[in-house]
């Protein structure tokens, strides 16, 4: 079910001056009925975004981005779809509803898990500035965490009694179904009630980029307790495979630098900021997958993994690299010295040692092979192991490749690396590893539309492009279009689509571009029906544009229909072709269909 209505989305919409939104962040200038900018999507040094306030878009001629208000704030702020609508609701002081996907009767909402996960941070932070948390306070104090920092990252004190967070949300009528939805309770067993799921641990609350509490991490204070970390489970708020540590406070960082430093622990993330550092993330008790990936790629071009030295860091970029070795995204690895985690390092030797050892980090293949070439040495002459730490290395090359994080040069210098240290002579090995890739699994091309800077309008069939072209832009010529072609007629993937979600609101008489871009299934097709709207304004002519591209249009179906009567030329068939093609004007199709 959608997070907001369409009439709260329009409302939203309606709300927002594209050009006032716009212009916050690029300076504009007028051009006629349209406003030119610098376009922020890419270095652009001559202005080729043009925004039109009639038609509530924008849209950049160099990189094919281009959308509604709705879609500059996914894109500028790294946003996701509900995200930027909410962001939009906030700037234009409209309410946001209650979520629309809540649990209902059988169990609480979203809005009420994150009003428990609020109460609680202000709870845990309470209990650490009085008495029963000074324990907590001077452990947090001894590790170097400063007192502006336990105020900034809103740390926090679980006392060591069983429920109480459970009294004290009892008495501001949190209910004990919401605790334990929101995991911060748990139920007792065999008895009635509930007990605090964090207890004698110094606090961290896990905020999601709006700032929101969405879970917790406890640090044991008691030396003998065996979970020394205790993250909240997972709920309708917390996806721990899907969150990153401190990407609250690091996000604007990580997008101005392009660059974000992946760590393992909570302190190894607020010792860095804390220091000046201000581009650094951790995972939350899981390792990465592809999801951190995908989410890190939103905001980064380039990951540098820092983990400790010890066997078990090694592992664990070991496992990171499988994932990041798939993605297109620079990646690189840096490894503390001396066994210590960043947190110490960052004390000891402060931000600039840090930011040198990131800046130092040898990218993923690089790491990859050296990692090899040790293992290698140390086989010495039993051929098996040396021939399968070979084997490894070309399978991981060629995975990359496969994926396209690695061109072409780069596989060479791999070839002459490799070569040298088997004697083998790189053109076998490149021989061999451009075989592995053909047998690899490639992955699937996007259609066009899915992402910003896809395939264009010059790729798509131009009838069913100029048909859409002249809608987007004269909504009121839908109800006669609609009487002699609909979205079956469309062929291309993308323009089908927009097809379809454009009969739907022209039937119900609001058809328009706004309206369109207003349409959350129409978000990953933005760009493409910016730039269908912008080549409309450019050609004119709508009537006769339209006219012809729909003849086309009928003309293809009844072509269509007569290739499947072909194999069938019974009598009644026969009779049926003077009425399945109609007459073509040719002078009226646009070329090249």
């Amino acid at each position: 079910m959608p997070r907001f209505s369409e009439q709260f989305i329009q409302q939203v919409v309606q709300a927002t001056d594209i050009v006032d939104l716009v212009s916050r962040h690029v300076a504009l200038k007028r051009a006629g009925k349209e406003f030119v900018g610098l376009c922020p999507f890419h270095d652009d040094h001559k202005p080729s975004m043009h925004v039109v306030p009639a038609k509530q878009f924008f849209y950049c001629f160099v990189c094919g981005a281009g959308g509604g208000p709705i879609k500059f704030v996914e894109l500028f702020e790294r946003l996701e779809f509900v995200e930027a609508v909410e962001a939009l609701a906030q700037r234009a002081n409209i309410p946001v509803p209650a979520a629309a996907d809540q649990a209902g009767p059988s169990g609480p909402g979203k809005n009420d898990l994150l009003k428990a996960n609020a109460f609680a941070v202000n709870f845990y932070r309470s209990q650490l500035k009085s008495p029963c948390g000074k324990a907590a306070l001077d452990y947090a104090l001894s590790r170097g965490i400063s007192q502006d920092s336990i105020d900034k990252f809103m740390l926090g004190y679980a006392p060591s009694h069983w429920d109480s967070l459970v009294q004290a949300a009892w008495k501001e009528k949190i209910s004990e179904q919401v605790l334990v939805a929101a995991g911060l309770a748990a139920r007792r067993e065999g008895a009635n009630g509930c007990y605090d799921r964090f207890r004698n641990r110094l606090m961290f609350p896990i905020l999601d980029v709006e700032g929101r509490a969405i879970a917790f991490g406890g640090r044991a204070l008691d030396p003998d307790e065996k979970a020394k970390y205790l993250n909240s489970p997972e709920s309708p708020l917390f996806d721990k495979s899907s969150n990153l540590y401190g990407l609250t406070w690091s996000r604007k960082g990580i997008v101005a630098s392009e660059t974000a430093i992946v760590v393992e622990g909570y302190l190894d993330v607020l010792m860095p900021l804390q220091f000046g550092v201000s581009n650094i993330v951790a995972t939350l008790g899981t390792a990465l997958n592809e999801r951190h990936v995908r989410l890190l790629s939103r905001y980064a071009k380039n990951i540098v993994l820092v983990f400790d030295s010890d066997a078990a860091g090694v592992s664990a970029a070991d496992r990171a690299l499988e994932i990041f070795m798939q993605q297109r995204i620079n990646v690189n690895v840096a490894s503390v010295p001396n066994g210590k985690d960043p947190c110490d390092f960052v004390l000891a030797n402060g931000a600039e040692a840090f930011n040198g050892l990131v800046a130092a980090a040898p990218d993923a293949m690089q790491y990859v092979w050296n990692r090899q070439l040790e293992q290698f040495q140390k086989a010495g002459g039993n051929l098996a192991d040396r021939h399968r730490i070979v084997e490894e290395f070309l399978r991981l090359v060629a995975t990359s490749a496969s994926y396209g994080a690695i061109d072409e040069i780069r596989r060479g210098q791999l070839a002459q690396h490799i070569g040298h240290m088997v004697n083998i002579a790189p053109v076998e090995l490149a021989r061999k590893m451009k075989s592995m890739v053909r047998t690899l699994k490639k992955p699937s091309v996007q259609d066009v539309g899915v992402s910003e800077g896809g395939p264009r309008l010059a790729f798509l069939n131009k009838s069913e492009a100029q048909a859409l072209e002249v809608l987007l832009n004269r909504p009121d010529l839908f109800d006669n279009t609609a009487e002699r072609i609909d979205p079956h007629d469309f062929e291309e993937p993308a323009l089908r689509a927009i097809a379809g979600e454009l009969w739907r609101l022209g039937h119900e008489g609001r058809g328009g571009l706004e309206e369109l871009l207003a349409c959350e299934s129409m978000s990953q097709y933005a760009a493409l029906l910016s730039e269908l709207a912008a080549e409309g304004i450019g050609r004119g002519n709508f009537d006769e544009t339209l006219a012809g591209a729909v003849q086309y249009l009928v003309y293809r179906r009844g072509r269509q229909k007569l290739t499947e009567m072909a194999g069938d030329l019974s009598d009644e068939n026969l009779r049926n072709l003077g009425r399945v093609i109609p007459h073509r004007d040719v002078r009226r199709f646009p070329r090249n269909n």
